[in-house]
């Protein structure tokens, strides 16, 4: 079934998300996000075992689309929250459901598509992914989570490098810092992923569960007031004339 850019499959326990923009690089829109976080929804109400989010035509994401963000300037800063907030409600419905939620990322993870990424609970990835926070070229700010969850992952001077730089990591680098999980090439990627679902769906939902809550209760304790700042700071750097230019040249050079 498809809906607003994502395909959504069930069979046997599984549920398999797929973001399917292919001709965008599977940019992310905000309806996207909404419809990932209805699925979650679902799932909770379901006899699902895990599930599993990975991009059409072997990449993952290129990031958030960025065909609205010119419009913030034209609006009232509490417009844009409203816009981003219910994107932070999916985020929650990822990280709290009891059922384990696997990232297989292939080709682009980056921008908007890695914060989706560190949303899930197991990120299993094949040698072609390429990872970054490529925000900072554009004089944007993250929003999405990723700078308040990656210095857990990563450490904080990862984190600041992958921000202030811009610059992608391939997955190699990635599984030595521990941002990947699993590392596979091409030809196992598959199996290798089908091997890891069969290991998770082996298990009590109940236990996922609580080893999501225990795991996530050590996070900062300000982390939602955290990401929430995220919004106000990504609507202030929009609105620096640096910022509009450099995403304006960003258009133009499509």
């Amino acid at each position: 079934m498809a809906s607003d850019g994502v395909l959504v499959d069930r069979a046997d326990g599984r549920i398999d998300i797929t973001l399917n923009r292919p001709e965008k690089s599977n940019a992310l829109t905000g309806e996207m996000f909404l419809r990932i976080g209805e699925i979650c929804e679902e799932a909770a109400e379901e006899d699902a075992s895990v599930v599993t989010i990975r991009g059409a035509d072997g990449t993952f994401s290129a990031g958030v689309d960025m065909s609205a963000v010119p419009e913030w300037g034209e609006m009232d800063p509490l417009e844009v929250r409203d816009l981003l907030e219910p994107v932070h409600g999916s985020i929650r419905a990822i990280e709290s459901l009891d059922v384990p939620v696997v990232a297989a990322l292939e080709g682009h993870v980056l921008g908007g598509g890695l914060e989706l990424a560190v949303a899930c609970d197991i990120r299993i990835a094949d040698t072609t992914a390429r990872f970054g926070l490529p925000e900072s070229t554009m004089g944007l700010a993250m929003d999405l989570g990723g700078a308040q969850k990656l210095p857990g992952l990563i450490g904080e001077g990862m984190t600041k490098y992958l921000i202030m730089t811009g610059e992608p990591i391939d997955a190699e680098r990635a599984h030595e810092i521990g941002l990947i999980e699993e590392r596979h090439d091409p030809g196992v990627f598959d199996d290798a992923l089908g091997e890891l679902l069969t290991t998770l769906a082996a298990k009590p939902t109940y236990v996922h569960g609580m080893a999501k809550r225990q795991v996530h209760s050590v996070r900062p304790p300000d982390l939602e007031e955290s990401m929430r700042r995220g919004i106000y700071h990504a609507i202030a750097a929009y609105n620096e004339p640096e910022t509009q230019r450099r995403v304006e040249e960003f258009f133009d050079g499509e």
